[in-house]
């Protein structure tokens, strides 16, 4: 159960081609805990449904598990009727755009796709997974934070906000429920693109009919929104939006009121009834912050803030003391500011000269910041434009005119990355980004080495650009990462996750439980290069660390906790080993549900010592002493022949040929196969069923990578038996019983194997 292959970032590389398969949704954290009705799926792709988080609006949202990397995601399933045929075709390259949003205040996008849902292909978002969050006026209101701590929490959310603008996103949904805020205090943005990946903003204003409908969703939107034209909708509608939420979290309401129930009505009254006052609501929010949130919600958007960015910085500037872009620079004014923030020197210097002179340097500062300001939000527009053309450009290039050759998606891919060669010369940022972007796109058809390429190309341009530690290195060292596991290069992947690490070192520092999580993945690498001394060192510091900032029952610390306990296995420490993964277990099952992940993972470790320890009968009783099933459903034997009674140690692999993990875990138990068929281990390989290999891919397959051991194809009873998730998944039994489960792409330890050896050479039973 080596974890060295688990990245904590998405890996929508573990499974090239499975986005499309996928079925799911997307979402945040509630505090309902919903069941699920015969109507929800239970599993869908790699994902295990674990119950409803909300329904309504643009669909349902549940709490999954995705198998790998192991943890907790939010699912979103898109009403069907929100999606256009275009939209759905259009879906994963928007979900790929989406994925390059990688800030500390927007929840980031997994995966998304299609299923098939009774015939409709139905569009899916899996995200990021946010616990014990409150929306931001909620949150507001339980903490009854004053008005400065207010705007200071605003703050995240319009850097957040100016972070997708920045790579030509809009948000088209913002509103409170999706503004979430930890218990921390930290901000996460849910949902960021997705209307425009389903054109949803524009169907459910087409949908609804009275107020009850429309609530949480259309009462935030734009006037233009209202149009009904997604063409026309740009960063500045975000901007009214933030404007309506900053309202409302100051004030406690809307600044209009809707009497009719109808929707028509609903935005007449938006886009032409009256607006009331901020200051009306409260007369401390007069003056400047009342002209900051009226400049944000002009229904002109040529007369609102121009970005997300300069919205935020106006309210620095408020809390600051400074002038402020949304008051006019009049004479009088510059001089209130002035003597508001130099009141010793105005009691001192009561010359109205000296006052003149203040007042025309504080007005003149003013118009570079806004001048400044213009310049940043048209320079992200022209990037996201440029490259956006490129794109444009190398598609059109691509596909000749009538009746020419075909093109492939590897040919298009080939030609934008010759055609990038020097096209941005003086601007690294834009080529370092499509060279991720091309990254991507390779890795979805299996092209690893090209892949690999393309990011480290952008890699260096953004060392040059940005530096070492900056977002944009970050997350090409990240896509290297999932790279190197994909290909196997076990060297370059502990380089790689060693320099991730000390990036995250001197971003957050050494206490920092994000550090401190990097630190239990450079744990695994350590291990997969047979470092184990440096590899027990670095994973014990990364458990007692998150023990300290976490507490001993977080999913992070247990999970470290059985990280540690594996290692010290593979030390040849049995005895600690014994204690540590025991404790592990038995935080697990205290705080989480038996089919949690981190119940699963504590479990492996446990009996994974019982197995070394020759205490069979303890490891059985991990798995409330779970039989095999009665009947396999065998489909086709593919090679050898299906015998669970030729050995006294059975290992069930679940394999697909599509899977480069897959391909992996089969490649060494091949090379276990030859060691140890004779010591008393018998490998049966098994094909999954909800998505199995074609047939006349498999034999290829086997003798690629040279496999002799039993492969057949099961209808799935067995793997719905022992509730695999994903491939690969090891299912080990002995004497008919199941002893050890793994579901990462991890093979059995030199320790396990040594130990099945010595039972079966001196007879032990138990």
């Amino acid at each position: 159960m080596s974890d060295s292959e688990k990245d904590k970032s998405n890996d929508s590389q573990h499974k090239p081609g499975s986005v499309p398969e996928d079925k799911t949704h997307t979402f945040h954290v509630s505090a309902g805990e919903g069941k699920l009705s015969a109507n929800h799926p239970r599993q869908i792709g790699p994902y295990t449904i674990k119950r409803v988080i909300a329904s309504g609006g643009m669909g349902t949202v549940f709490e999954a598990l995705q198998e790998n990397p192991r943890r907790p995601v939010a699912l979103k399933v898109i009403k069907s009727n929100l999606a256009s045929e275009s939209a759905i075709l259009r879906l994963e390259q928007e979900a790929q755009m989406l994925a390059r949003l990688r800030h500390p205040g927007i929840a980031q996008i997994y995966a998304a796709g299609t299923y098939d849902d009774s015939g409709s292909q139905t569009p899916y978002f899996a995200m990021e997974y946010i616990p014990n969050a409150k929306g931001i006026t909620e949150y507001a209101k339980d903490k009854n934070l004053n008005i400065r701590e207010k705007l200071v929490l605003f703050l995240q959310v319009g850097d957040a906000v100016h972070h997708g603008h920045q790579r030509g996103i809009v948000h088209r949904d913002l509103k409170p429920s999706n503004i979430l805020v930890d218990s921390n205090g930290h901000v996460k943005i849910i949902d960021f693109g997705v209307a425009r990946a389903t054109d949803a903003d524009m169907k459910q204003v087409a949908a609804q009919t009275d107020v009850g409908q429309i609530l949480g969703t259309v009462q935030y939107m734009s006037p233009e929104q209202f149009d009904a034209d997604p063409h026309d909708i740009d960063t500045r509608s975000d901007v009214y939006t933030l404007g309506l939420i900053l309202y409302e979290l100051l004030s406690g309401s809307m600044p209009y009121a809707v009497d009719s129930d109808k929707i028509f009505d609903f935005a007449t009254e938006v886009r032409e009834g009256r607006t009331t006052s901020l200051g009306s609501k409260d007369s401390s929010l007069k003056g400047e912050l009342e002209s900051i949130v009226h400049k944000a919600i002009q229904r002109d958007r040529e007369l609102r803030y121009q970005s997300a960015y300069g919205l935020a910085e106006d309210i620095r500037r408020y809390l600051a003391g400074d002038a402020v872009v949304a008051r006019p620079p009049g004479l009088s004014y510059q001089v209130q500011v002035f003597a508001r923030k130099n009141k010793l020197v105005i009691g001192l210097i009561a010359s109205a000269f000296v006052l003149l002179v203040a007042g025309v340097i504080v007005t003149t500062s003013l118009l570079f910041q806004v001048d400044e300001e213009r310049q940043k939000a048209e320079l992200a527009s022209q990037k996201a434009t440029e490259g956006q053309q490129f794109l444009s450009d190398v598609l059109t290039a691509s596909f000749p005119y009538g009746y020419g050759d075909k093109v492939t998606v590897l040919n298009i891919l080939e030609r934008a990355s010759q055609k990038l060669n020097g096209a941005f010369a003086d601007d690294p940022e834009i080529e370092a980004e499509l060279r991720r972007s091309l990254g991507l796109a390779y890795g979805k058809i299996g092209h690893y080495q090209e892949a690999k390429r393309e990011f480290l190309t952008g890699l260096a341009l953004c060392r040059k650009k940005f530096g070492d530690t900056h977002d944009q290195t970050l997350e090409l060292l990240e896509e290297i990462s999932r790279i190197y596991s994909v290909i196997g290069d076990k060297k370059e992947k502990l380089s790689v996750t060693e320099e991730i690490y000390g990036v995250y070192l001197k971003r957050y520092g050494e206490t920092d439980s994000r550090t401190l999580e990097q630190k239990g993945y450079l744990a695994g690498a350590l291990e997969l290069n047979a470092n184990i001394s440096s590899a027990r060192q670095a994973s014990e510091e990364a458990w007692s660390g998150l023990k300290q900032n976490l507490g001993a029952d977080s999913s992070e610390t247990i999970y470290a906790q059985s990280r540690y306990a594996w290692i010290l296995l593979r030390s040849g420490w049995t005895d600690q080993a014994s204690e540590v993964a025991g404790d592990a277990l038995a935080s697990a099952v205290r705080v989480y549900e038996d089919d949690n992940w981190v119940v699963m993972n504590a479990k492996s470790s446990l009996a994974a010592v019982y197995i070394v320890q020759n205490k069979f009968d303890s490891a059985k009783a991990i798995y409330d002493n779970q039989k095999i099933p009665d009947k396999f459903g065998i489909e086709r034997v593919f090679q050898g022949s299906f015998d669970l009674d030729s050995k006294p140690f059975q290992l069930l692999v679940f394999f697909e040929t599509w899977c480069p993990f897959s391909r992996q875990t089969m490649a060494d138990l091949g090379k276990v196969d030859r060691q140890y068929n004779q010591l008393g281990l018998n490998i049966t390989g098994m094909t999954q069923v909800n998505k199995s290999a074609m047939d006349e891919g498999v034999n290829p397959y086997l003798d690629e990578l040279g496999i002799k051991f039993a492969v057949l194809k099961e209808n799935g009873r067995s793997w719905n038996y022992f509730n695999c998730e994903g491939t690969p998944s090891l299912r080990l039994i002995y004497d008919d019983y199941l002893i050890w489960e793994e579901g990462w792409f991890t093979s059995l330890s030199t320790q396990m194997l040594e130990a099945m050896a010595e039972a079966q050479s001196s007879g032990i039973d138990h």
